[in-house]
């Protein structure tokens, strides 16, 4: 028993800290939650700046930037499917 309860808790510790849920406004994500479902054409018309389009499933930079919107869309269909700043 003892042994299980200290490999829990060894793996929990290599998982590290909780992260807090993204703050959707940092980037202007709420604003553009409309266009979940939308083609991704419709937002590049609106949204200027910083913002990165990434096809679902497709590699992407893990650099953190909260300022920036990142826009998830299926590659098949084109149209968006999440939102985040990130």
């Amino acid at each position: 028993m003892r042994r299980t309860v200290a490999a829990l808790l060894g793996a929990v510790a290599l998982l590290g800290p909780a992260r807090a849920a993204p703050d959707l406004s940092s980037c202007g994500a709420k604003e553009f939650a409309r266009y979940i479902g939308a083609p991704v054409e419709a937002l590049k018309r609106v949204r200027q700046g910083d913002v990165r389009y990434v096809c679902a499933g497709c590699a992407m930079t893990m650099d953190y930037n909260t300022g920036r919107l990142t826009v998830i869309y299926d590659p098949k269909t084109e149209r968006i499917k999440t939102l985040g700043c990130n």
